[in-house]
This record gives structure tokens, C-alpha cells and sequence, in this order.
């Protein structure tokens, strides 16, 4: 009787690679389902977030504005708290932007 030449009896080392090449390519396939959905909605989220506070446009001038804003110019330097006002008057392209909190809902 030889033993080896049944596939029933596969090698531990046969068994392993065939278990790791199952996992990568369900792994592999949730990945990319989950790049795609996300993706999506990363789209649809910027898009949708134009002229709030989450607009990336006024996101990246605010934070750009607070950065040169808050550097030390001799011995002068303001604080954020300072800056925060100055920087959303010079970025703001909506009433919403310059709001302090969130709108109440009604």
C-alpha cells in the first residue's frame, strides 16, 4: 500500500499553501470591494461637501492660512485662537463657513 500517491494524504506543506493561496484571494477580493464601495461614497462625499465646512478646497486653504498665520515673525506670534477668525474670513466662500458650530436643525 503506498500511502503517498492518495490524494487524501496530502503533505502539511501541500495543505498550508493551498490555505494561504484561499485566504490571499478572498482577502485580495474584499479588498478590492472594499477600495470600490468606499470609493464610491468618497466621491459622492466630496462632492456633496462643497461650500460646508468639509469642502476639502476650504479644508486645505484654512489649514494652509492657520499654518502661516501661527509661525513665529520675530518676536510676535499669535495664537490659533487668534488666527482661526482672520484665516475663515480670507477662506470662507459661504455663510456656512464662517459659522462657529454646526446649524440647528429645525
Amino acid at each position: 500500500l503506498n500511502v503517498r500517491s492518495s490524494p487524501s494524504h496530502e503533505s502539511p506543506v501541500t495543505r498550508n499553501q493551498a490555505s494561504r493561496q484561499q485566504f490571499l484571494a478572498v482577502l485580495a477580493g474584499g479588498l478590492t470591494a472594499s477600495a470600490t464601495a468606499c470609493g464610491n461614497s468618497m466621491a459622492w462625499a466630496k462632492d456633496g461637501a462643497k461650500g460646508t465646512k468639509d469642502d476639502p478646497a476650504f479644508q486645505a486653504c484654512l489649514s494652509q492660512c492657520m499654518y502661516e498665520c501661527t509661525k513665529p515673525k520675530g518676536a510676535e506670534q499669535k495664537s490659533r485662537a487668534e488666527c482661526l477668525p482672520e484665516c475663515k474670513k480670507q477662506c470662507a466662500t459661504t455663510d456656512a463657513q464662517l459659522l462657529r458650530g454646526e446649524p440647528k436643525s429645525s
